[in-house]
């Protein structure tokens, strides 16, 4: 190995860390956090429209009226990636090269049609509108336990001695379970047993609660982290469903 590799390493590594440990007064942080948080009510809204959209466009396309109705659900679905774009772009940083939709093209009704069903980056925009739901539920999961567990930890010295409160491990009664290991020898069993014990825990000291405080932080630290992660993956989804891709699958 070289020595500017062997260098590297630890600079490599000193990085990561500088990252990890800033990641709470980073802006992007809290942008992802933001993005997240919108994913939930959106994706629902999405999933919804585009379903029932689609669906009545389908079923009802042996008549007149299916063809305007989904249409209008791809135009819908088209409408909202070029918003959704500008989102991600804005809140995760993406970096995203607009892509050009063959329907513009197109000189007439059926030359639009085709347009439409061979454009990938219509398609890319109908997996990335009903991929939103499945965002908003892992993000609003994700933020409802950072807010709830860290911030409840991170609380704790203002009420642990409060009446009627009980801060710690609190179980019904003791777990006892014993763990035993015998091996055969000869005519003789040779083992060992140990008996583990669990019992309650309560914060019943400042110092105490000034731990589970500090445990709060390290809650917090993680939990923005993958936050950041989150935030990471959403805006390479949101490059690689809403960008521009390949032109178009028909032939000439």
């Amino acid at each position: 190995m070289a020595l500017s590799d062997a260098l590297s390493v630890p600079a490599a590594n000193s990085g990561v860390a500088r990252a990890v440990l800033l990641a709470p007064f980073r802006p992007r942080t809290y942008a992802a956090a933001v993005y997240l948080a919108l994913a939930f009510p959106l994706g629902i809204a999405y999933f919804v429209g585009t379903v029932v959209g689609i669906s009545l466009g389908l079923g009802l396309s042996v008549l007149v009226v299916g063809v305007p109705i989904l249409a209008a659900t791809l135009g819908g679905v088209v409408a909202v990636s070029i918003g959704e774009r500008a989102l991600a772009e804005a809140l995760l940083g993406a970096d995203i090269t607009p892509p050009s939709w063959n329907v513009r093209e197109a000189s007439g009704v059926t030359d639009g049609a085709v347009a439409v069903v061979t454009d990938l980056a219509v398609w890319g925009a109908v997996a990335f509108v009903l991929s939103k739901l499945v965002v908003g539920v892992a993000g609003f999961t994700l933020l409802t336990v950072l807010l709830s567990v860290g911030g409840s930890l991170l609380a704790t010295p203002l009420y642990y001695d409060a009446p009627g409160a009980s801060v710690g491990l609190i179980l019904p009664e003791p777990i006892r379970r014993e763990l035993s290991l015998v091996v055969p020898w000869e005519q003789f069993e040779v083992g060992v047993s140990f008996i583990v014990r669990l019992t309650s825990w309560e914060v019943s000291t400042l110092p105490g609660a000034l731990a589970m405080s500090l445990l709060g932080v390290l809650a917090f630290l993680v939990g923005l982290n993958v936050l950041n992660a989150a935030g990471w993956l959403c805006a390479r989804w949101a490059e690689l469903t809403l960008g521009q891709g390949a032109p178009s699958i028909a032939t000439d």
